[in-house]
């Protein structure tokens, strides 16, 4: 959740908790929450990491975002070390769920081929407040 969002929802469940302690709580506050809730939308980033080996463990050889913004380009340079991660385990402690793991029935050599190592896609489902 974006902090927004998650901020008034533990307001909420504050709110709610003294008027509970003081009597109760009303068909308004739940009408509240709704509202709250409904505010939230959420949005799929994807993430290419294209790692040495199949392993999650395994070093990035490159990287590249797909951002849910209209207009926005994603480009894949090879060149960049700065890596935001170092393998796709890093990418996970992070909160990015793998979605596609790569083909791992056979080895190549990336010399032979036009590949950039092995790829994983990841997502993460970040809410934001419109």
């Amino acid at each position: 959740m974006s902090q927004p969002t998650k901020n008034q929802i533990y307001q909420w469940i504050t709110e709610v908790r003294q008027k509970i302690a003081n009597g109760g709580i009303s068909e308004a506050d739940l009408d509240q929450l709704t509202t709250i809730i409904k505010q939230q939308q959420v949005r799929q980033r994807l993430l290419y990491i294209h790692a040495a080996t199949p392993n999650i463990r395994s070093q990035v050889v490159v990287t590249g975002y797909h951002e849910p913004v209209k207009g926005s380009v994603t480009e894949i340079d090879p060149d960049i070390d700065d890596w935001p991660y170092r393998s796709v385990h890093d990418a996970i402690l992070d909160g990015w769920q793998v979605i596609q793991f790569p083909d791992q029935r056979t080895n190549f050599d990336d010399c032979e081929i036009d590949v950039l190592g092995y790829e994983f896609i990841l997502q993460k489902l970040e809410a934001y407040d419109d």
